[in-house]
């Protein structure tokens, strides 16, 4: 800019020169020597003005890369931060390959003359589960490694930025640029060795990550095969003859060693990945507990415990029955459980049954249900032993016919008349067959088939038995609340035990029944074989238009969503109170939730169309889109729905009226009986329930008794005769009412001389009924109470009475007769 001016000015100076030369030019048509050096500076200029606007341009450039690369830097040294602890890792790795060694063992390793069924399972669930957890490690890895070479790249792109090596004309601005730089890549070079360090350890690891991974598949396919192989020849000799030489043969001890170093790592996995059902379990047990230790507490207070606990045994040990109860129902909470985790679970159950009847069954079936839980315990550890030998095979014929013997002997004696529970009698039946079976197929060298059916025998008898006492004890419960809790309480959530009944619902015999049926057949690789396509059938994925769907994301939504109604309603009907019409006058307890009892449906019913199209895969947007079309639903004709529904929030939060409160509407009394969506039902006074919408329940004007303590202000008119003493009238009313205890005595009752009427004195009677739901009977005792006082002290009570005088006119002269 100084250039310019400085020309500007020159020219303004030799203008008037430039002027007469130029007139001068024209006449001779040839350029002066000031035209050209006029030319010349602004040529020059000009050259120079571009070359420094060049110079800028650059400079400002080069100080954009220099700043971008400066906060490439610290967002390097911020990834460098979060290091990956390599020892971890490798330790990781360390113990993935050892577990994958002991899953080898037997299979690849010492696999005997034949593979046994349990030892693939046992594998192949341990190899799932180690091929999620690589998969997890390494999805980190690659994400992580992602990003740091992502990193790298931009930063060693800077190096090829063209404007870092255009230096500046001037000496100034060179040293300053080469300042810059110097600071810049003295910052860098740390941070670029480290990240060049982090991504060649990231690579070593993800090399040793995806061989690992690649090994487990090549196994699990392997497993497959084989499981594949072995089910197809599930009939076929697998071992020589019991009674033939026994060929090659590793010894008992290696198989116990590795069988057991297999089971622990299984359990190991599993405990640790489901350790929050787990937990559930445990909590249930609690409340289970809780609620069986307050029982016993109220039964005592009432004295209905019998003293041999005879159809008590519920709560002769709370805590037995509640662990008993809760792990027989919530078991199936844990999916595809392992044997050993399985074998636990029944063990504990067996053992509380046992305590929980010890002395009430006679010696006989004590006896019965010690050897058959002794057995089972022998049945389950050689179920734990995964390689077959010889004596492994014995072992199995000694259990089998120990089974079958036992129960042929059971059978056949007097004492199974003697059964509480007479269905065992069919267990036991079971459990001949099935050990029957398993002999001859030992024998003749089924080894596989024969050791599923011993299980499977053994696990039958057992859990049947559990199951049935569990249905019996949770039958006596039952019983027992129903008549311990006569009133829904606030310790048991308002549940009402007149409608739950006496008796276990069916479904929980339904859940039993194809809960028994499961744990026997999945010892049956055939049951896995047959189910495995079915659920490939179910969860595998369709298409429609954009929208990814399968038949077991729709099927969890209808039955989420059924549930979440079902719920719902089990709610509302467990908590409702008695009809108070229906029961009776007297003090009741309110009882229930009351209007909270909306409130806790929406949300039952909301929770669960969450979880319904989350499990279906449903994009929330989806819903919106429902929302609005309800939305132009509301607009077009849905007011009214829609103005009792927020009415009926209204009243669940406001709460001017609650379930169980008396009410007065269209001049009756009424009990509220329940607020629902739309609308509340009422028991009238005279017997039938009425409907109506929330919207006119909460505009019109409601009288609530309940809201007042269910006292009411009655008056009664009596009518005595002219002559009466009207103070003796007046004290003798006041002690009729002073005498009832349904009448209270503040605000005390009164007596008031009215007006005089046309036959009588009109005296008014006010007192204050207790409860409202004895207004009539009492106002009824009342006033023949008043009758009875009167007639013994000789007061009239004189009846409407009119006289009529007729008199006699004088004849008018002037009508004709």
């Amino acid at each position: 800019m100084k250039r310019l001016l400085l020309i500007f000015l020159y020219l303004s100076a030799i203008a008037p020169v430039f002027a007469q030369q130029d007139s001068i030019n024209r006449q001779d048509k040839a350029e002066s020597p000031l035209v050209r050096k006029i030319k010349k500076i602004a040529a020059d200029g000009a050259v120079k003005s571009k070359q420094e606007f060049t110079d800028e341009k650059m400079a400002n450039r080069q100080r954009i890369v220099l700043e971008t690369a400066r906060n490439l830097n610290q967002q390097a040294r911020l990834l460098l931060k979060k290091v990956i602890d390599t020892n971890n890792l490798n330790a990781f790795l360390h113990s993935t390959n050892k577990s994958l060694e002991i899953v080898k063992d037997g299979i690849w390793i010492n696999a005997g003359s034949n593979q046994t069924q349990r030892n693939l399972t046992v594998s192949a669930a341990i190899l799932v589960e180690l091929s999620i957890r690589v998969a997890k490690r390494k999805q980190f890895l690659d994400s992580y490694a992602a990003k740091l070479t992502h990193a790298k790249l931009r930063i060693d792109s800077l190096s090829n930025e063209p404007s870092l090596y255009a230096f500046p004309s001037d000496s100034v601005d060179l040293i300053k640029f080469v300042k810059r730089m110097f600071v810049t890549v003295k910052e860098m070079a740390p941070i670029d060795s480290a990240l060049e360090k982090a991504v060649t350890t990231l690579e070593e690891l993800q090399l040793k990550t995806d061989l690992l991974a690649f090994e487990i598949r090549s196994a699990q396919e392997d497993i497959e095969i084989y499981s594949t192989r072995l089910s197809a020849n599930t009939f076929n000799r697998e071992f020589p003859n019991l009674w033939d030489k026994a060929s090659n043969s590793r010894p008992l001890q290696e198989i116990l060693s590795f069988s057991m170093a297999k089971e622990r790592l299984l359990l190991k996995f599993y405990l640790e990945n489901h350790a929050f059902s787990i937990f559930i379990l445990l909590t249930l047990a609690g409340c289970s507990w809780s609620f069986l230790r307050s029982l016993k507490h109220q039964l005592k207070q009432e004295d209905l415990l019998s003293d041999d606990y005879t159809e008590q045994l519920v709560v002769r040990y709370p805590l037995l029955s509640a662990a008993l109860i809760t792990i027989s129902i919530f078991q199936f909470i844990f999916p595809s459980p392992p044997f050993i985790f399985s074998y636990s679970l029944w063990t504990v159950s067996a053992v509380f049954l046992w305590l929980i009847f010890k002395d009430h069954i006679s010696p006989h079936w004590q006896l019965f249900w010690t050897i058959i839980i002794l057995l089972f315990l022998l049945v389950g550890a050689d179920n734990m032993v995964l390689q077959a030998s010889r004596p492994e095979r014995h072992i199995l014929l000694a259990l089998s016919l120990g089974g079958a013997l036992y129960a042929a002997f059971i059978l056949s004696t007097a004492h199974r008349f003697q059964l509480r529970e007479k269905k065992i009698k069919y267990a036991i039946i079971f459990l001949l067959i099935l050990q029957t079976a398993a002999i001859l197929s030992n024998l003749f060298g089924r080894f596989n088939i024969a050791k599923t059916l011993m299980v499977s025998g053994y696990i039958g008898i057992l859990t049947a038995i559990i199951f049935l006492w569990v249905i019996r004890l949770i039958n006596q419960g039952l019983t027992l609340a129903f008549k311990a809790y006569k009133q829904p309480s606030p310790k048991l959530f308002y549940v009402n035990f007149d409608r739950v009944g006496e008796n276990a619902p069916w479904p929980l015999y339904l859940v039993f029944i194809l809960g028994w049926f499961t744990l026997v057949a999945r010892n049956f690789y055939s049951f896995k074989r047959f189910s495995g396509p079915f659920i490939d059938f179910l969860t595998s994925e369709r298409t429609i238009g954009n929208y990814n769907y399968s038949i077991m994301g729709l099927l969890m939504f209808i039955i989420i969503l059924l549930s979440a109604f079902l719920l719902s309603r089990i709610v509302s009907y467990f908590a409702s109170g008695p009809d108070a019409f229906h029961q009776g006058t007297g003090k009741q307890k309110k009882a229930g939730l009351g209007s909270w009892i909306l409130i806790v449906r929406i949300f039952i019913i909301s929770l669960g169309l969450f979880f319904a199209f989350a499990a279906a895969g449903i994009p929330l947007d989806k819903f919106a889109i429902v929302l609005g079309a309800l939305g132009v639903g509301v607009g077009l004709g849905l007011q009214s729905l829609v103005n009792n529904l927020i009415s009926g929030l209204i009243i669940s939060f406001e709460r001017p009226v609650n379930v169980g409160d008396t009410i007065e509407i269209n001049g009756k009394i009424a009990t509220m009986k329940s607020i629902g969506f739309r609308s509340s039902i009422v028991s009238s006074s005279d017997g039938p329930n009425v409907i109506i919408p929330n919207g006119e329940l909460l505009n019109q004007q409601l009288v609530n008794y309940s809201m007042g303590k269910n006292i009411k202000r009655c008056s009664l008119m009596v009518g005595v005769a002219y002559d009466t003493d009207l103070e003796n009238a007046r004290t003798l009313l006041k002690q009729i009412l002073q005498a009832d205890e349904r009448i209270l005595s503040y605000p005390p009752p009164d007596a008031f001389f009215k007006e005089f009427g046309n036959s009588a004195v009109e005296i008014e009677v006010i007192y204050w009924v207790r409860n409202i739901k004895e207004y009539f009977p009492l106002r009824s005792d009342v006033i023949s109470s008043i009758n009875a006082s009167f007639k013994t002290h000789g007061i009239v009570i004189p009846f409407a009475q009119q006289e009529v005088f007729i008199k006699n006119l004088p004849p008018n002269p002037d009508v004709n007769h």
